[in-house]
């Protein structure tokens, strides 16, 4: 085996390594692409390739006993001297904040690097470059020695990496350990009060006193080193006690474990959270509900001040807010009362309907729709969630907290009495002095409110899965598609919500419920019928009775008419025929019956068997009169004589007798 002057055929070099010729072609080819690994190659033209080139590897590239092992085989120990493989320079690493000034440095060379080295194209470049990026020509010329060298790594452009990167060099901070190493403790002592330090930090990062910032923590770390010190036999001047601020804050994260405990809000916010993809529901497909107080203040008919509060629906499959605003009384609070009231409303616009799932918070005033829970089951799939109650004090669970505060921005903020977040910061029209009152009452307010809420509706949405369209276009959209409101009878809801007061007896028309008596023009149809009786959930609202084949009719307090009002006849008369037709209209609803008929069929069908004959008969018994006495004997004689009935023929006949001969003797 003999090489062409230092260099190996690929047959030559497959069986120096005993290796396959075409596992030894896949080397050299691989090494001539990725020029990695040492081995270096060329392709000259001759014998053995395709084209007529074929690939050489360099013998010197090669391992030394690799190299040995060649001498042995062609007997060429002595002839030439093993030289040693050539190895590619190392990686070069560059610090991790060196990506500026690569850039600019690589814009440099970004017209040198295709000139050949040594060339006057390389110099004209260099000059160029010189001028226009305004680097002298020495640096220029080392930034190109050192990207050729390793091999134009743009990496090589940037300051190197230091050898003890990610090595701390600072234990406890550069002053203390300076004075602690001067003192003549060894290393190990000091990277154990590191650790030791490192642990204090964080103990006082988790305690309270992290609410008062990072100074306070660093003097009570400060304090506890010196005590730590002490303890330890450590003799280091006062002067050395100093920690960075980089080194304080950097356990700032465990004052979680203290925000956890004692700020249950500022925790819940903090926590990971999921996205949900809103634009996948239909409209009315769920409604989230809550109480919004509005940052603007208004006069009451008294004259005080207050805060009107917003009742917001929110849809989340298109964005849109529905509500209604109230104006409390002093000392009031938002009760069932409102909430379902403002529920109805949404209810009963053509725009909105009945929703198929509600999501509202563990207020009081929303409790009672556990009452319609059954009837939101009627439009939803079985199994299906149909009330969600958010978590306490999350609301950044309920998507509707941020919608309120968009609202807050685009148009609270524009009208008249509004005080800003913070009530108590009285700088937002006068300084020092309260905020002047919206000019209104609550019922301009509210006008003005959703005029602009109806404006604002129209602007597109910029971020989320709704990112360029607004709630009423989306609304549009799926109505396009064929999307409808589900309606539902305002009454009947209306009593869903009511209080359940049982069944009561309808008598001439009234329903008396407790010392009160009510009418309504139907009841008189019903006499006698007893039926269910609702009290609505409105305060001052009347009863509701549910009348068969009628439905929900509202109770109204009987009213007592003056004396000589012809008007009370006139009521009465027309009650009367009402409850006439309701008895007619009844002879229609039953069958006409034969009582006659059903008493001779149970007597026909009773049993005909002869009676049995008297064990004894104590009048034919001569011991009669001594079994009954003197009784027996007047009655036998009472017996004996005629009945009225024969007495009364007897006169008759006696009398028709005698008129008879009368006449007879007249003639």
């Amino acid at each position: 085996m003999k090489s062409s002057q230092g260099w190996l055929s690929v047959g030559e070099f497959a069986s120096l390594l005993d290796i396959t010729p075409q596992a030894a072609r896949k080397r050299v080819r691989r090494a001539l692409v990725e020029s990695t690994g040492g081995l270096i190659v060329r392709q000259v033209e001759g014998r053995g390739g395709r084209s007529g080139v074929r690939y050489e590897v360099l013998l010197s590239s090669l391992s030394e006993d690799v190299q040995e092992a060649f001498r042995a085989d062609c007997g060429e120990a002595n002839s030439q001297a093993i030289v040693a493989p050539a190895r590619l320079p190392p990686k070069f690493i560059a610090a991790p904040n060196q990506a500026a000034a690569e850039r600019r440095r690589h814009a440099a060379l970004r017209l040198i690097a295709p000139t050949g080295r040594g060339t006057p194209e390389r110099a004209q470049a260099i000059r160029q470059a010189s001028l226009h990026h305004d680097v002298p020509i020495r640096t220029l010329q080392r930034w190109v020695k050192q990207c050729e060298h390793h091999g134009w790594d743009h990496d090589a452009l940037g300051r190197k990496k230091p050898a003890d990167a990610g090595q701390p060099r600072v234990w406890v901070s550069r002053q203390f350990d300076k004075y602690f190493r001067a003192a003549g403790h060894d290393q190990e002592a000091l990277e154990s009060l590191s650790d030791w330090l490192t642990r204090e930090l964080a103990g006082w990062w988790q305690s309270p006193v992290q609410r008062a910032g990072w100074k306070r923590v660093r003097l009570e770390a400060l304090t506890s080193l010196r005590r730590e010190c002490r303890a330890r036999g450590f003799d280091v001047p006062r002067s050395a006690f100093t920690i960075s601020r980089r080194r304080v804050e950097d356990l700032r994260f465990h004052s979680a474990v203290d925000t956890m405990k004692n700020d249950a809000k500022r925790h819940d916010d903090a926590k990971p959270r999921i996205r949900r993809d809103n634009s996948k529901l239909l409209p009315m497909e769920q409604i989230v509900m809550d109480v919004k107080p509005l940052d603007c203040v208004l006069s009451r008919p008294d004259g005080s001040l207050a805060y009107p509060k917003l009742l917001g629906f929110l849809d989340t499959g298109t964005s849109r807010l529905f509500g209604r605003i109230i104006l409390l009384a002093k000392g009031e609070g938002v009760r069932q009362e409102h909430v379902t009231d403002a529920f109805l409303d949404m209810v009963r616009d053509p725009d909105w309907g009945f929703p198929q799932q509600l999501y509202y918070d563990n207020g009081s005033e929303y409790a009672h729709f556990e009452l319609i829970r059954e009837a939101l089951k009627l439009i939803n799939d079985e199994g299906a969630r149909v009330i969600i109650k958010a978590r306490p004090y999350s609301g950044a669970s309920k998507p509707i907290e941020s919608k309120f505060s968009v609202i807050d921005r685009h148009v609270v903020s524009l009208m008249d009495g509004w005080t800003g977040s913070n009530r108590m910061d009285k700088k937002v029209q006068r300084v020092g002095k309260a905020a002047n009152p919206y000019a209104g009452p609550v019922e301009t307010f509210e006008e003005e409110f959703f005029l602009r809420l109806t404006d604002f509706q129209e602007f597109a949405i910029r971020t989320g899965p709704f990112a360029g369209r607004s709630p009423m276009q989306i609304y549009r959209d799926h109505v396009v598609n064929g999307w409808r409101p589900v309606s539902v009878d305002p009454l009947a809801l209306d009593c869903a919500f009511a209080k359940q007061l049982g069944e009561r007896k309808i008598d001439r028309g009234v329903i008396t419920i407790g010392p009160d008596r009510f009418r309504h023009p139907e009841l008189a149809a019903f006499t006698g019928r007893r039926v269910r009786v609702v009290k609505p959930y409105r305060r001052s609202a009347w009863p509701l009775a549910d009348l068969p084949g009628v439905g929900w009719v509202g109770l109204e307090p009987e009213m007592l008419t003056l004396p000589g009002d012809i008007s009370g006849a006139v009521e009465t008369s027309r009650l009367q025929k009402r409850r006439n037709q309701a008895v007619r209209q009844l002879r229609t609803e039953a069958n006409r019956v034969d009582p006659l008929a059903n008493v001779r069929e149970r007597v026909t069908r009773l049993p005909t068997a002869a009676a049995p004959a008297p064990l004894i008969d104590v009048m034919l018994s001569p011991e009669a009169e001594r079994f009954a006495g003197a009784r027996i004997a007047a009655e036998a004689k009472r017996a004996e004589q005629p009945t009225a009935e024969q007495r009364l023929i007897a006169r008759q006949l006696a009398e028709t007798e005698r008129l008879e001969k009368y006449l007879a003797n007249r003639n």
